[in-house]
């Protein structure tokens, strides 16, 4: 007898469940799908629309955004969604391609910034994507976002712009707090030294130096020059801490420690978020781990 009602209470839970996740599931096949082209860009935006859109982003966690390869899963993905989302200036070489033969509404954040351009080698006045590296360009993505989403659904207008509000305020925090950290900061330690060219905007909002291995999109072209120079100015500036991105090696910056004696700082977030489970699972908490690791490294 009471294994039987066991069996029914089991049998009454798994369909409690079962209908539940069913209500759920129903529930988000009627909302509307937002895809963004890399996963800072898709947090950005979840952190606008919150619970009443799904939004998706073509790259994984931990993925090199530059030279993606789109699936086939990716353009379902991309045929359920009613609008795209991309950085722009370069940053997605591949999405051109990709939306050529996509119907959806296109919001390219770059349309709507001003570029900082690379100052030498193959990308040599082209624009830096690295824009949202900032927090002060990422409260400017916030508001190209919550203007461009207003202007496609007028209806969750103001629903945007409370979320935005929020959101940049926790930007402007952020934002405060390393300005005070630097305008603090002995001007001969204001260098940041990373592999890639990425922190332009950073470097450029908040006084530093930027010194960096290769410039954007291009590790393979590491030379003796680049890496004598780099060697130079962290043994000339007694920089005590060098970085690298966390997407690409660090045996490149490693041999600048072994030279230099400089320690190495870590590795900074930079096109993508960590897995859950990681340091940077989302946009504040990226800003929040790259700023804290090149506050200690630098200080």
């Amino acid at each position: 007898m009471r294994k039987n009602i066991l069996f029914f209470t089991l049998a009454i839970l798994i369909s409690l469940t079962s209908l539940s996740c069913k209500r759920i599931s129903d529930k988000n096949e009627k909302k509307e799908v937002i895809l963004a082209s890399f996963t800072v860009l898709a947090d950005i935006i979840k952190n606008v629309v919150k619970d009443d859109f799904i939004v998706r982003s073509i790259t994984k966690p931990g993925v090199e955004v530059h030279g993606y390869q789109p699936t086939p899963s990716d353009l379902v993905k991309a045929s359920r969604a009613f609008v795209f989302v991309d950085n722009g200036f370069g940053f997605e070489l591949w999405v051109e391609k990709f939306v050529s033969n996509l119907k959806f509404r296109r919001i390219t954040i770059s349309e709507d910034l001003n570029p900082i351009f690379i100052s030498e080698d193959f990308y040599k006045g082209k624009p830096n994507p690295h824009a949202w590296i900032s927090p002060k360009r990422g409260i400017i993505y916030v508001d190209i976002i919550v203007k461009a989403l207003s202007e496609l659904r007028p209806s969750q207008k103001e629903l945007f712009e409370e979320n935005g509000k929020i959101y940049k305020n926790k930007l402007s925090k952020l934002d405060e707090e390393f300005s005070l950290f630097i305008n603090n900061l002995d001007k001969d330690k204001r260098y940041l030294v990373s592999c890639e060219g990425a922190f332009s905007y950073l470097t450029n909002d908040y006084g530093l130096e930027e010194v960096y291995l290769w410039p954007v999109n291009a590790e393979s072209q590491i030379t003796p020059k680049r890496m004598a120079r780099t060697i130079s100015i962290v043994k000339d500036k007694n920089i005590s801490s060098v970085f690298c991105e966390s997407t690409v090696s660090k045996e490149s910056q490693m041999v600048v420690v072994n030279e230099t004696g400089a320690k190495f700082g870590g590795k900074l977030f930079v096109d993508s978020l960590s897995n859950n489970d990681g340091p940077a699972n989302s946009y504040l908490k990226m800003l929040e781990h790259n700023l804290n690791l090149i506050k200690k490294g630098i200080y």
